[in-house]
């Protein structure tokens, strides 16, 4: 990972899961606004959202893509980093850490963990066993923490630049573990866990591809106080721009799409705005 490709790797994947969160939770509060707005509808569901979301369509919605995606990325991380590279020695032909295998098992402990929620959602998909509610996201803000712990104890011996640029990562994956773990304990957090999940992924992803470029860039940053001073301005700018847009984003597709009656529906009279925001937000 200590690269250019080797941070604008997991930086694109992060990006594109975060769309796709942001893509099915539209879908997903347009299909509870229909249910909720349809004639033969009379209360509300009470079945808990799952921490992955199945595409649309009557035979896509039937299988899980997303969970068979991250138990396949599991695998494809773990031969790229342990097999194609031959770093699986961990240790020498004296018995001592192989210095340089050893970032490979945690970029692989990376990969098991995230690919253990994939095995954990299709267990719950499936019905495979019986399993707490909210189970899924325990186990995703599980995999998160762990994430956020070997990146944490990986900038032994690195200069101020480099520390100053992972110390942020580090602390925004801890605040995604964070939520996650809220959502098990505190059913109000699913009335933000919509918005928060994306925008959270992405902001991890968008600060994948700072590192990239600060580091390992056409023009690497130096490590001036200056720039080392200037990666916080930097990451505040990524949270309040990733911020504007995934504001934006929702309230166009609330507008244009959620918001649309569906067809054979009867809502409310007179409902104002603010007020359909907030059925939509408590279904």
């Amino acid at each position: 990972m200590g690269s250019l490709l080797g941070h604008l790797v997991p930086g694109s994947m992060f990006i594109v899961v975060a769309l796709w969160w942001f893509i099915g939770e539209i879908l997903q509060k347009r299909e509870r606004r229909h249910r909720a707005g349809s004639r033969t509808t009379t209360k509300r569901s009470s079945s808990i959202p799952t921490v992955w979301y199945s595409c649309p369509g009557p035979r896509l919605s039937k299988f899980p893509f997303e969970p068979l995606l991250k138990v396949a990325m599991m695998i494809l991380g773990l031969i790229g980093e342990l097999a194609v590279t031959k770093a699986y020695a961990l240790f020498d032909e004296n018995g001592e850490f192989r210095d340089g295998n050893i970032v490979n098992y945690a970029h692989s402990t990376m990969y098991c963990f995230f690919g253990f929620s994939g095995l954990v959602d299709l267990v719950l998909w499936y019905n495979l066993m019986p399993l707490p509610p909210k189970f899924d996201h325990f186990v995703l803000s599980v995999a998160l923490w762990i994430e956020g712990l070997l990146f944490y104890f990986h900038l032994h011996g690195r200069d101020e630049l480099n520390v100053r640029l992972h110390t942020i990562l580090y602390l925004v994956i801890f605040v995604s573990a964070a939520v996650f773990l809220l959502a098990v304990i505190s059913d109000q957090v699913f009335v933000y866990m919509g918005f928060l999940k994306a925008y959270l992924l992405s902001l991890q992803g968008c600060w994948f591809y700072q590192i990239a470029f600060v580091l390992f860039g056409p023009r690497p940053w130096k490590n001036t106080p200056g720039n080392v001073e200037f990666i916080a301005v930097a990451f505040a700018l990524h949270v309040f721009g990733l911020f504007v847009v995934h504001l934006i984003g929702h309230v166009i597709c609330y507008r244009f799409f959620i918001r649309k009656r569906p067809p054979n529906s009867e809502l409310i009279d007179g409902e104002s705005s603010s007020e359909e925001m907030v059925l939509i937000m408590h279904q």
